[in-house]
């Protein structure tokens, strides 16, 4: 199990510095946050704001990129929460983290398709109602991922300040 942490937690950290580093030009005055500002974009007048001034290669890069990171990030989590699901004495938290590992899955497979729907978006194929469900799609993949996150935050933190 600490094998497969450390390769693909390394993995993902490394892709993920990639998608940091390479989308660096998508952060601008109107689009503080980068590629995530597109993921919002659910209107086409502020699709056009975060496109305006954007390089196309710059955003189709990154959007590949990102299918690249994503079954890292999706490995690594499941593993992280499965390892933590054994340090709990609590069997509810035991449960959850036997159970957040499907969570996982599902937050990779709305990245997948949020990323799917941005190059369609791009490629100018959208209605507002497809840039609305992007930005759904987006919101509930970080909301499930953020439900993740806590989890291994305070696994590892009964981990070393409350088992003993």
């Amino acid at each position: 199990m600490k094998s497969k942490l450390i390769f693909f937690g390394s993995l993902a950290a490394l892709l993920f510095l990639v998608l940091r580093i390479q989308g660096t030009s998508l952060i601008t005055e109107t689009t503080p946050l980068g590629i995530i500002d597109f993921e919002f974009a659910n209107t086409p007048e502020r699709l056009n704001k975060v496109l305006f001034g954007w390089s196309n290669a710059d955003i189709k890069v990154n959007i590949y990129l990102d299918f690249v990171f994503i079954p890292f990030y999706v490995l690594f989590f499941s593993n992280a929460v499965q390892a933590c699901a054994s340090v709990w004495a609590n069997q509810s938290m035991s449960n959850l983290g036997l159970f957040l590992p499907k969570v996982v899955y599902i937050a990779g497979g709305l990245d997948l398709i949020e990323n799917k729907m941005m190059l369609d978006s791009f490629a100018g194929s959208f209605t507002d109602t497809s840039l609305v469900l992007t930005s759904c799609i987006a919101g509930a993949k970080f909301l499930l991922l953020l439900v993740v996150l806590l989890y291994l935050v305070i696994s590892i933190s009964y981990l070393f300040f409350y088992k003993k």
